[in-house]
């Protein structure tokens, strides 16, 4: 089995593939990738960025994919990119494979009841990782 954790920040997605072996054990694939757009206001670059990811979704064929759900409160601190949105949009729409939706909440207690048998291969995958250990061990 495989399962895709994805975390929006900004204009960029981080995208973690884990995969379940059959004796149990759990392996981060090459596939796990960072990309996004630079300019969310051109077409080329939001066709480019949905090709981009449907291309990605549809190689790993994962059985599972989960977004982290980001705030959309309207507290300046607290609010989300507006491009992010979009880019929730796009993968949102992936015709292949539910996509599900997780708050970071209900991923916390997760972990208090289950161990993260797996270290991210770079620092900044490891929400993205959390996410996909969970979607393969739930």
């Amino acid at each position: 089995m495989k399962a895709i954790g994805v975390q929006i920040q900004g204009s960029e997605i981080i995208l973690v593939v884990l995969q379940k072996h059959t004796d149990g054990s759990i392996t981060q694939l090459n596939q796990s990738t960072k990309f996004g757009i630079a300019d969310h206001t051109s077409n080329q670059q939001i066709r480019q960025f949905r090709d981009q990811i449907t291309a990605t979704l549809d190689s790993i064929n994962a059985d599972f994919i989960g977004v982290i759900a980001r705030n959309a409160s309207t507290s300046s601190r607290m609010k989300s990119s507006p491009v992010s949105f979009k880019l929730e949009g796009i993968i949102q729409l992936y015709p292949s494979r539910e996509v599900e939706f997780v708050w970071p909440q209900s991923i916390v207690p997760f972990f208090k009841k289950n161990q993260l048998t797996i270290s991210p291969k770079n620092k900044y995958q490891q929400d993205a990782l959390e996410l996909a250990f969970m979607l393969l061990t739930k």
